[in-house]
């Protein structure tokens, strides 16, 4: 463990490239091996992983590791698929995107049943994280596509805190949730369902004998994002689908998620990430 901490406080890491995936049912990535890091998050969905020679069950709140040359494969299941974000970086230098791409390889089933490469900084290949790492990955995401100013900079400050959270979390090691937090689920579980609407304050009250502000500061605590910022996520995460998965007209999803105008829905999904709609469609198939 104490080559583990001294190797995490000495890493720089950069992000090479950032993306939210959908799988249809039944799709699947890999077998392959890649030359750099990947940190792949689960938001939705089941399925199925193997890395190097385990296998794994693939459900949210998963975060899986692996590292260069390491093979691995991730399928979505025929009736609730993937939904992940992947995140491929370096810990310390930028490859740059088309080096990412080049350094992809396809590799055969028995490539699993090698000895898996020593990599210098070694996280589980599965960790039960929970639901608390889905703001970084929606925020590298958000900026690694938006090309804003000081983006670079951004992200190497997103995927620096990101690699300090995990391997707190790792080296810590998870404390049981109290019971409050049963009460503060039920409050994400209906900023979710109601991703067609605007935020409403009475949302987090329902039920509960507590004022908002005080329901507010402890949904933070334990998601590490304020319910407004969360529904807005999850809204933008239902934008997304619809995106990727029907294929509607930017005026029909304004429509079905009541923003009252496309003018409104447009620049609504450009704020929260970083591109146009029909941009963002065109880029949601790789990862």
């Amino acid at each position: 463990m104490e080559a583990f901490i001294t190797a995490i406080a000495n890493a720089q890491p950069v992000v090479h490239f950032a993306n939210r995936w959908v799988g249809r049912p039944g799709e699947s990535f890999g077998p392959r091996t890649i030359g750099d890091y990947q940190w792949i998050y689960v938001r939705s969905g089941k399925g199925n992983a193997r890395i190097g020679g385990q296998n794994f069950r693939v459900y949210p709140g998963c975060l899986f590791t692996y590292g260069p040359g390491q093979p691995h494969w991730f399928c979505s299941s025929e009736d609730d698929p993937l939904v992940l974000y992947g995140l491929h970086f370096g810990y310390a230098e930028h490859s740059g995107l088309d080096d990412v791409l080049s350094m992809i390889r396809n590799v055969d089933w028995d490539s699993f049943e090698k000895k898996e490469p020593v990599v210098p900084i070694q996280f589980p290949a599965r960790m039960e994280t929970g639901s608390w790492p889905l703001p970084f990955f929606e925020r590298l995401v958000e900026e690694y596509r938006g090309n804003r100013t000081m983006g670079a900079l951004m992200l190497r400050g997103l995927i620096t805190e990101l690699v300090a959270k995990v391997a707190r979390w790792v080296i810590d090691k998870p404390v049981s949730a109290i019971p409050l937090d049963k009460r503060i689920i039920r409050v994400k579980e209906t900023l979710e369902r109601n991703t067609i609407e605007s935020y409403q304050a009475e949302w987090l009250t329902d039920g509960l004998a507590f004022s908002h502000d005080y329901v507010s500061r402890l949904f933070k605590q334990v998601f590490g994002l304020s319910p407004r910022d969360f529904h807005n996520q999850a809204r933008l995460a239902q934008a997304q689908q619809l995106l990727e998965e029907e294929g509607l007209s930017s005026t029909a999803i304004a429509e079905r998620m009541k923003f009252g105008s496309v003018h409104h829905f447009c620049k609504w999904f450009k704020k929260h990430s970083g591109m146009q709609p029909g941009a963002y469609r065109k880029k949601s198939r790789f990862l």
